[in-house]
């Protein structure tokens, strides 16, 4: 049996913030297999080198010569089963998000590359949720079979909260949020 495709992060941020860097952390445990960081500057090198395989290069440059296919919430197609046993390599925005998407993988990524691309569904995820997603999908799941919420409030006390207005996958009422992001944002 084929193993999962090569998963890609293509780092898109201009700096590497602590709250990217617990993202980038979880989608390595979360793949399990190999995990590429391409467009890495040397400065992130250093810290990225640790968690994964790092080239400079951008995946367009790398991977030209593969089955490819970009995660990119803007693409018509759906990631199907079927679409993980016929790409080499999945390719994942490192970008975080905004609250009102702006299209930023579809310009960084996929208007730049020859790369086939499908959407996780109508939710803008987590770098960490869009691989979680990514992953149940290779596992046989489709996207009808994987609950994700629209939205998730973090209380901080009885006065604070933060809203993530990203979508993060649900499992058997369980939600799937990057280990280390709420003492994150407790403080802020």
């Amino acid at each position: 049996m084929k193993k999962h495709p090569t998963l890609v992060v293509e780092h898109c941020e201009p700096i590497l913030s602590e709250w990217l860097l617990l993202e980038y952390k979880h989608a390595v445990v979360i793949w399990e297999n190999e995990v590429v960081f391409t467009r890495v500057t040397k400065k992130t090198a250093n810290v990225l080198k640790n968690i994964g395989r790092i080239e400079k290069e951008k995946a367009q440059d790398i991977f030209s010569h593969k089955s490819s296919v970009v995660l990119d919430p803007q693409a018509e197609k759906p990631l199907t089963p079927s679409d993980c046993k016929k790409f080499d390599v999945i390719i994942v925005g490192g970008l975080l998000g905004y609250e009102k998407p702006k299209g930023r993988t579809k310009k960084m990524i996929s208007n730049r590359s020859d790369f086939q691309q499908r959407n996780l569904g109508p939710y803008q995820l987590s770098i960490d949720g869009a691989v979680f997603v990514a992953k149940a999908i290779c596992l046989g799941m489709t996207l009808k079979d994987i609950e994700i919420a629209s939205e998730i409030e973090i209380i901080h006390d009885k006065v604070h909260s933060t809203i993530l207005p990203f979508g993060y996958p649900v499992i058997q009422n369980i939600l799937i949020i990057t280990p280390g992001l709420v003492e994150y944002l407790e403080k802020l």
